[in-house]
This record gives structure tokens, C-alpha cells and sequence, in this order.
């Protein structure tokens, strides 16, 4: 049998194959030549992080044969220098790594172990430091035991997710003090960069930035229709037209920064006793991940509320109740609900409500009917979808514990909800997860 994908997509032999006994053996070849070169690949990755660990380790070794003056000093004023003469790094580069490796090899030597056997790379390592920074040791270990287990299925984006929800629920007291000094952080920074261009960056609070982006991305799909310009060069036009106030033209009419719909939906998961304040329990935000339980109560005040019943074991979403600030379409409003980002291995891009996937494989199947969340850059012709290297995910998708109540910010709240006319009297306990 061969690979109906990989033979509509020409790939490997397939760009050969012609007749099905040909693609047969292309798939033969293929099978067994792309199993190898897999087997390089992570095996090469793998090697990259065992390197980093043996580095690590000594850079940490050589931390403590240039100590500090003081006990409050980690090690020499002179030390990130001289590291950085001798690996060719910069200053900051080396006094980062001194840290780092301090870090590992004290707070955090499961991190430190993960890293040498491969299951994680330097750059979640570097995540897990920072995200456990301000914890005490005791619950920096926790954090640490709590997310390792399964960060070797994890990118970079996810287990940095999966930290901030550990530390969330592992000290929710804290989360406030936490998002507080960070808030007073925030700052707009131009960066140069090459070729008459720069680059802007905005370090804000996570629901404020979530809005922000999701206006402009709500412009942007506005004003595309037969424009030749891709989606991100639309953004940064809609993005660059509104603060200059040139205007962004969408269906005959101008948008500028004083016009528009009213803020734009965003989505936050809050379980039912955190909003009643009988706890302090993360809430989520679609597209962001987990925020403090004050952060999500304050959003809630001044949203619309939408009931959702998720099991109380795997944090699957079973039901999904009905507002009228945006009369959903039933399935599609519920599968976004539930899967919160795109389905794609890797991906963390919030789902549009016009882009769904199917789990229709095959002519002979019944009718196909949307069922998992995707995002614009996950959506192919029909003829890829079938299959794959992983399956899509029906039921049971990571999350956040499980919530109770969603909330979104809308300017203009409807009295008028209307719950699921019959609740849910159980839960399927055989989904598909993605293939590994």
C-alpha cells in the first residue's frame, strides 16, 4: 500500500511513480529511506541538547572556580568577560549562560538531566528557568516535576504554557504579585534592523495585547477579499494605517483608530468557584495560555458569560451554552471553545470561526461536518486532508484545569443567554490523540 498523501503531493519517489504497482514500490523506497533520515534527525537534535548539557555543566564548574566577593555574588565580576574571550560569545551571551547553568545545576538539576538525555533542547531549558525565576526553591522543584514528565512531546511554545499553568495553580497567591511588577514593565521598543526596515515591539498585559491583535487580524480579514497582499503584510499595513491615522479602507469605508466595531472578542476560560472568588484557579486565554485568577475576574466583569461543562477528570469540553452577542453557529462556536488553538502538531495559532477541519477520510464515509479547530496556514485542498501523520484530536485536548465558565470582553452584553437545553449525561472515554 502506499501513501495517498505523499503520492498527490509528488513527494520523494512519488515524483516518478506514475501507475499504482509504481507507487508501490515508491512507497517501499520512501517508507524506509524517510524512517532513516527521521532517525538522523532527531538523533542529531538529541545530540545537539546532550552537547549543551556537557557545556552547561561545565560553564557551571567554571562558575564556581571564579567566585564572587560576596555570598550575594554567583560568581566573579570578571567571569561573563573572560567566558565570553574564550567561546567567542558576547558579554551578556556569557553572564546568561553563567546563570543558566547556576540555575540547573542547583534549582533546577531535573531540567539539567531532561536536557542530557535529549528530551528537551537548551531553549526549553532557558524557559523553565526564567518562568520558575521569582518561586521559592521548594516550588520551583515542584513546577519542575510537575511539566518534565511530558515535555519531551512539548515544542517550545507548549511547555512554556504548561509551565505558567504549574506556576499558576502551584502558587496562585503569588500570581498576582507576579503579573503586577511585570505590568510595570511594559514598554514600546524600535528595533533597527536591516535594509531600510525595523521592527516594533510592545511588551503589555496579555489580554490587552491579545485585543490589540485581535482587531488588527479582524481588519485585516476585512479588507483581504481579492487583495494581492498575503494576510501579514495586511496586518502590518492595517497595524501602521491605524496609529498614523491614514486610515485602512474595508469595503468602501475607512477604518481609523477612532472607528470600528467596539473591542473586539477575546476569550477567557475561568472555572466557576474563581469567579465566584471561593478560589484563586488560572483562568485562560485563548491564544495566550493561563493568567491570574485577579487578571480573569477583572476581564469577566465586563463580559459577556457563556456556560461551559468540561469533565471534571480530563478537562473535555461537553457542553457549550448559547449567548446572542454573536449568535454562534452550534458546532463550529463549540469546537473553537474546545480546542482553544489550532490542532495542528505544534501550533498554537487561535482557530478563525470560518476555518475548521474534517475528519472525513474517504468517499465512502458519511458526510463530513467540522470537528477540530485549524488555523489559515493549516488549511490545504481537500485532496490533503484525509490523512496524515497524526490524527485529529475529537474530545480530549490539553488545557487548563477544568473551568466552568467562559467569559468574553464585549462592550455590548446581551441579557439574553441561552443555556444548552439538556445538560450532558456522560463522556466518551475513546478519542483519538495525535500520533507521535
Amino acid at each position: 500500500m502506499f501513501d495517498i498523501i505523499k503520492a498527490n503531493l509528488r513527494f520523494g519517489m512519488y515524483r516518478y511513480a506514475t501507475t499504482d504497482i509504481e507507487r508501490r514500490l515508491a512507497g517501499l523506497i520512501d517508507d524506509k529511506y524517510e524512517n532513516n533520515l527521521e532517525r538522523r534527525l532527531t538523533g542529531a537534535r538529541r545530540m545537539v541538547s546532550i552537547a549543551d548539557a556537557m557545556l552547561l555543566r561545565d560553564i557551571a564548574e567554571f562558575a564556581k572556580v571564579r567566585p564572587g566577593k560576596t555570598p550575594d555574588e554567583p560568581f566573579s565580576e570578571w567571569a561573563a568577560d573572560e567566558l565570553a574571550t574564550m567561546m567567542r560569545w558576547t558579554r551578556n551571551t556569557a553572564r546568561n549562560r553563567l546563570h543558566l547553568a547556576l540555575t540547573l545545576t542547583t534549582r533546577l538539576p531535573g531540567t539539567l538531566e531532561a536536557l542530557s538525555r535529549g528530551d528537551i533542547e537548551l531553549r526549553g531549558a532557558q524557559a523553565l528557568a526564567e518562568i520558575t525565576a521569582p518561586l521559592d526553591d521548594a516550588t520551583a522543584g515542584t513546577v519542575e516535576r510537575t511539566v518534565l514528565p511530558k515535555a519531551a512531546t512539548k515544542n517550545l511554545s507548549e511547555l512554556r504554557r504548561a509551565a505558567r499553568r504549574a506556576v499558576q495553580r502551584l502558587d496562585p497567591d503569588g500570581a498576582k504579585q507576579r503579573h503586577e511588577a511585570r505590568k510595570r514593565e511594559r514598554s514600546v521598543e524600535l528595533l533597527p534592523m536591516d535594509d531600510a526596515m525595523a521592527e516594533i515591539t510592545a511588551y503589555l498585559p496579555a489580554a490587552d495585547a491579545t485585543a490589540i491583535y485581535r482587531r488588527i487580524d479582524e481588519f485585516a480579514h476585512a479588507i483581504r477579499g481579492d487583495d494581492d497582499r498575503t494576510l501579514e503584510q495586511i496586518r502590518a499595513d492595517v497595524f501602521t494605517d491605524l496609529l498614523l491615522g491614514t486610515g485602512a479602507v474595508t469595503d468602501g469605508t475607512t477604518t481609523t483608530a477612532g472607528s470600528g466595531r467596539g473591542k473586539p472578542l477575546i476569550q477567557v476560560t475561568i472555572p466557576a468557584s474563581t469567579l465566584m472568588g471561593m478560589d484563586n484557579q488560572p483562568g485562560e486565554l485563548a491564544g495566550y495560555g493561563p493568567i491570574p485568577a485577579d487578571v480573569a475576574r477583572d476581564i469577566a466583569a465586563g463580559g459577556t458569560w457563556k456556560r461551559l461543562i468540561h469533565d471534571p477528570i480530563t478537562g473535555t469540553l461537553l457542553d457549550y451554552g448559547r449567548t446572542t452577542y454573536r449568535p454562534p453557529a452550534g458546532l463550529a462556536d463549540f469546537v473553537i471553545a474546545r480546542d482553544q488553538r489550532c490542532i495542528f502538531p505544534g501550533c498554537s495559532t487561535r482557530p478563525n470561526a470560518a476555518i475548521l477541519t474534517t475528519t472525513k477520510p474517504t468517499p465512502t464515509d458519511p458526510p463530513a461536518k467540522p470537528t477540530a479547530a485549524a488555523c489559515a496556514g493549516t488549511t490545504t485542498d481537500s485532496s490533503t486532508k484525509p490523512a496524515g501523520p497524526w490524527n485529529t484530536p475529537t474530545a480530549s485536548t490539553p488545557g487548563p484545569p477544568p473551568p466552568a465558565a467562559s467569559t468574553a470582553a464585549d462592550p455590548n452584553p446581551s441579557p439574553n443567554p441561552h443555556p444548552s437545553p439538556h445538560p450532558p449525561t456522560s463522556h466518551p472515554h475513546s478519542e483519538m490523540a495525535p500520533a507521535r
